[in-house]
């Protein structure tokens, strides 16, 4: 996926997720989604099954996006 369309993408997942990020955040979001691994990834997707409230807003919107692209 390409920046302009992952950083629409995290954008409008984060309106679903109840907030409004801005353009750094959303910088942010999608760098840490490209270099975090599947171990990484796995492990944010255990902890927000057990607790959710406790994941950072900007790990679970990169987890998704990273699992949207394909897991890479």
């Amino acid at each position: 996926m390409d920046e302009v369309r992952a950083h629409e993408l995290v954008r409008q997942l984060a309106l679903l997720a109840g907030r409004e990020i801005d353009d750094v955040e959303v910088a942010a979001v999608v760098h840490r989604s490209r270099g975090m691994n599947a171990a990484v990834a796995n492990r944010i997707w255990h902890e927000h099954r057990r607790a959710p409230r406790t994941v950072a807003l900007r790990d679970y919107l990169a987890m998704t996006l990273m699992f949207v692209e394909g897991g890479r």
